[in-house]
């Protein structure tokens, strides 16, 4: 077995930090750039009116005339659904960024220092859980669980990613709760039971994460309060009470996820389509705890690749079943384990409305771990008290559950650690540099095939680097297939794409089966209007015609397509009506006079006022 001076909390907790170091040199990722851009006073992008502090969370909010802004800046594609909303009411994480902004708001390896904080001070109180609830278990089992929980290698990208850190915060709340609630169970102080609420409260507002507290306080009621079951329910009506306020007011400010089925699902919202998912969801959840794949490898493959998701569920149901097989006789023994292993159960049900992924793992991971280390220790060394006969297989089966939790997942934690680098490293921002464009100010940008993420990240890039950005941004396309441009009038395009332009990544602000885009939908831009003229037989939209306020002839309105290979923008110049561009491949060829060129506004029921402005009827 492991030296006991492996075994110590303290030490426990250094080596954590020593492993989480990494998370340091990560920079920004994802999220970041758009949080430091709203915490701009001069940021472009303004809060939403809503009960958050600053809208880091709620920036996509639901509100269709907010959409269509973001989608001016290139924040949001164009064909992106009006009614995607991604607001989280998170007002104590937002007062943690806040302070990192007002502090040290050029210096991202000190607000991954605060990350790594928050986790350290979530390992300490993890311990303390643990060794309260262990109930007639070895007095080791509560530092091996903390030892497996501190250097789970899941927990490295949470670390990493500084927007993520309201999961690190709620997590920390939330374990403080359940400690004061068991204390004030134990010792009947009032004051413990009153900090339970209070800590309860502050979890819930870090992250919609935080729910997943009242899940180990049911657990707690069912299977350790002194009192009986039912009894123990009634202990927890003023924290369900609370969280049921917390719920009411969220909705009534219009906080949640709709139309994000790509990686939202509101349970009370689309009952059924969670339930569709739920199972899958909890396999790659659970899987992940116990097993060494990954929770979102099931995500990433699934869409696209079904054998590969379904190896990935056969993988993590044999993981689970080999655990369950271990665990089983333990649970029958001992009361503390069983709220453990139905506390982790009941934790991953909320968090299956979000897309599986390992940064969901922190509640889930309290009982998966304390469930792992009574596994280890009961079959290496209780064997026969725990097994009986069956000891040998226990003890060899516990084999590969030592190995990936106390070696494997330690070694891989310094990895996970840095993964939001490596991950940062494969979004390509040059895009958003603009090399060779003298100028940004005062222009209007139309982008075509510029990749999605790199094309959404170009504002809030910028912004957060102090560089100056255009008046508007609009992404016309985002894949690298042939896109045909005619110009059609001195403000209008006829916009052809085969292949279409929503597809793979694109289907991320867009669910094409329940929302479909069909032929005559407009966007209504602030300076353009985009309207749909053909759909193929995917309900992917093909054919869009543009119309610009300003003229094509305007030098602020600058038409670019993005070049790969040079990471530069290549500019587009439509100098005759009715001429037609091909961009294939990043390069630029003419075809003049093309003959079937649509005659424009007859057809397309447009009309330029007198004075050169636009008349448009959204339809």
């Amino acid at each position: 077995m492991l030296n006991k001076w492996l075994l110590s909390p303290r030490t426990i907790v250094l080596i954590a930090l020593v492993l989480s170091l990494p998370a340091l040199f990560t920079g920004y990722f994802g999220d970041d750039y758009m949080h430091h851009a709203l915490l701009q006073e001069n940021s472009p992008v303004q809060k939403p009116h809503d009960l958050s502090l600053f809208g880091l969370f709620s920036f996509v909010n639901g509100d269709a005339q907010r959409t269509y802004e973001l989608m001016d800046f290139g924040l949001l594609p164009w064909w992106t659904n009006p009614d995607l909303k991604y607001a989280f009411w998170r007002p104590i994480s937002e007062i943690t960024h806040w302070i990192d902004h007002a502090l040290w708001p050029n210096t991202p390896m000190l607000m991954h220092a605060q990350n790594i904080a928050w986790y350290l001070l979530l390992v300490t109180l993890t311990y303390y859980l643990f060794r309260r609830i262990n109930g007639s278990l070895p007095t080791i089992i509560p530092v091996l669980a903390m030892l497996i929980y501190a250097l789970d290698s899941s927990h490295g990208f949470t670390i990493s990613w500084i927007a993520n850190r309201n999961s690190l915060i709620a997590a920390t709340f939330g374990v403080g709760a359940l400690l004061f609630y068991t204390r004030w169970h134990d010792e009947q102080r009032f004051l413990d039971y009153l900090l339970s609420l209070g800590l309860l409260a502050l979890s819930l507002l870090s992250a919609e994460f935080g729910i997943s507290t009242c899940a180990y306080l049911g657990a707690f009621a069912l299977f350790l309060d002194r009192s009986g079951p039912i009894k123990g329910l009634m202990n927890i009506v003023p924290h369900a009470s609370l969280t049921v306020l917390w719920w009411i007011i969220y909705k009534v400010g219009n906080f949640g996820a709709a139309n994000a089925d790509a990686y939202y699902l509101d349970p009370i919202a689309s009952p059924l389509l969670f339930l569709s998912t739920l199972g899958e969801r909890l396999i790659a959840l659970i899987g992940s705890q116990w097993g060494i794949i990954p929770a979102e490898v099931y995500g990433f493959v699934g869409p696209g690749v079904p054998m590969a998701a379904n190896v990935a569920l056969i993988v993590g149901s044999s993981v689970i079943v080999l655990t369950l097989l271990l665990l089983t006789p333990i649970l029958k023994k001992h009361a503390n384990v069983r709220f453990w292993f139905f506390g982790m159960i009941f934790s991953a049900l909320p968090v299956c409305s979000a897309a599986p992924h390992d940064r969901v793992l922190l509640f889930i991971g309290l009982g998966g771990t304390y469930c792992t280390a009574a596994i280890i220790y009961s079959a290496l060394r209780l064997g026969a008290e725990t097994y009986s006969t069956k000891q040998s297989i226990a003890k060899l089966s516990a084999y590969p559950f030592a190995f990936i939790h106390l070696i494997l997942a330690p070694l891989l934690m310094p990895v996970m650690a840095y993964s939001t680098k490596v991950w940062s490293n494969q979004l390509d921002l040059s895009p958003a540099t603009f090399a060779g464009i003298d100028s940004l100010e005062g222009k209007e940008i139309v982008l075509f095939d510029v990749p999605m993420g790199s094309a959404l990240a170009i504002t809030s890039t910028r912004v957060s680097k102090n560089q100056p950005i255009a008046d508007k941004v609009w992404v016309i396309s985002t894949t690298k297939t042939d896109t045909d441009i005619t110009r059609l009038s001195n403000h209008e395009l006829l916009v052809s794409k085969p292949t279409g332009f929503v597809t793979g990544p694109e289907l991320a602000t867009r669910n094409l089966e329940t929302s479909p885009i069909i032929v005559g939908d407009t966007i209504p831009l602030n300076g353009a209007v985009i309207k749909v003229l053909q759909v193929g037989e995917q309900g992917h939209p093909t054919e869009v015609h543009v119309r610009f306020k300003k003229s094509l002839d305007d030098p602020d309105l600058l038409l670019l397509d993005w070049d790969p290979a040079t990471k530069q923008y290549q500019r587009i110049t439509l100098p005759t009506i009715e001429s037609s561009y091909l961009l294939s491949n990043a390069s630029v060829s003419q075809r003049v006079n093309k003959d079937e060129a649509t005659p424009l506004s007859e057809s397309l029921n447009t009309e330029l006022s007198s004075n050169g402005e636009l008349a448009t009827t959204n339809k």
